[in-house]
Parts: structure tokens; sequence; C-alpha cells
């Protein structure tokens, strides 16, 4: 009975370690989407009077700048999420078919919420950015907890709040650069605010008590 009670404490361990490093993952690829995509976005905006300033035209300036931040940004969040899974591949085989599913339906909820922005007609287009990401988070945070094994990640409430709540007055607003520079501020807060939080709180997954 002892050594079942050993083995047991130390599978909980592992699944602690899997569910600390998927945590702090998570938190830098926020980060990086609240960092990169407002970015690319803003300069996609201005590339009319930066383009003019570089000497360069508006296509290959939007080409080049947005796109190589865009690809810097993902390169980021693919390298974090491998790094993980090769560390946690090799404490349990099994990881990558368990988490397998919710990325691919996670996948699924954030392209399709911003596939969708392609359909909202003026002047709600630029807002519709921050419904995406708001539904997408909220619809994240469900999916992750109805997987026993999974913390819970407020994180995600947390930016499908702040996007929600503070696009009800930039809906209101008939001022498209205003519009703009809001929607990008509010996205990049939001995501690095629950970037910031899931890398704050990843640690306190180790310190859970055994039950």
């Amino acid at each position: 009975m002892e050594e079942f009670e050993k083995i047991d404490r130390a599978l909980r361990l592992v699944e602690r370690y899997e569910q600390y490093l998927f945590k702090r993952a998570c938190g830098v690829a926020l980060i990086v989407c609240g960092i990169v995509f407002p970015s690319s976005a803003l300069l996609g905006l201005k590339a009319q009077a930066i383009a003019e300033l570089l000497n360069m035209s508006p296509e290959a300036f939007v080409a080049f700048i947005p796109g190589m931040i865009m690809l810097i940004g993902a390169a980021i969040i693919i390298y974090t999420f491998i790094s993980t899974h090769v560390v946690t591949s090799r404490m349990r085989k099994a990881s990558f078919w368990k988490e397998a599913p919710h990325m691919i339906i996670m996948f699924m909820i954030w392209f399709t919420s911003f596939f969708l922005t392609n359909y909202v007609p003026e002047p709600y287009t630029m807002v519709s950015f921050l419904w995406a990401g708001g539904f997408a988070s909220l619809l994240s945070y469900l999916v992750l907890r109805r997987e026993p094994a999974h913390e819970t990640y407020p994180e995600f409430l947390l930016i499908g709040f702040i996007c929600l709540v503070f696009s009800l007055p930039i809906l209101v607003l008939r001022n498209t650069p205003l519009v703009e520079t809001l929607t990008l501020l509010v996205f990049s807060a939001s995501f690095v605010t629950g970037g910031l939080y899931s890398t704050a709180t990843a640690s306190k997954v180790l310190n859970k008590s055994d039950m």
C-alpha cells in the first residue's frame, strides 16, 4: 500500500509539472500575441505613411516589415509549445495524444472567430477583432475546463472580459483612427495582462498539495 501511494504521488507530481509547463507556455504565447499582432496591424494601417518615409511601396512594406514580425511571433509561439511537448513527452509518451484534441478544438475556435471578422460590415470591422478575441478566449476556457486533468485557466476569462467589456464604448465612436488605435491598445493590453497572469501563477500549480 505504501509503494502504491509513492507511485501515485510521483504520477501526480509529473502531471502537475506538465500543467506548469503548459501554463507557462500559454503565458508566453499570450504575451507574444499581445505584442506582435497589434504591432503588425498598426504598421499595416500606417503602411502608406511609413512606406513613403522609407521610399518603399506600401505593398512591399506590408509584405516585409509586418510580415516578418508576424513570422517571428508565430515562430516563438510554435517553439514554445514544441519545447514544452518535448519535455512532457519524455516524461509521459501519451502526453501529446492527451492534449491533441484540445489543441485542435482551440485552433478551430480561434481560426473561425477571426475568420468571421471578414464578414463584419463597416464601421464595426475593427472592433470585431475584440469580439473575436473575447469569445475565442471564453470558449477556450470552457474547452480546457472540461478536461479534469487540466488546471483552470482564468487568464482566458480575463482576456475575454477585457476585450468584450471595452469593445462596448469603442463601438459608439465614429472617429475611425481613434477606433483603430483603441482597438489595438485594448487587444494588446488584454493579451499581455492574461499572459502575465498565466506566467505569474504557473508556479502555484507545482505548490498545490496532494489530496
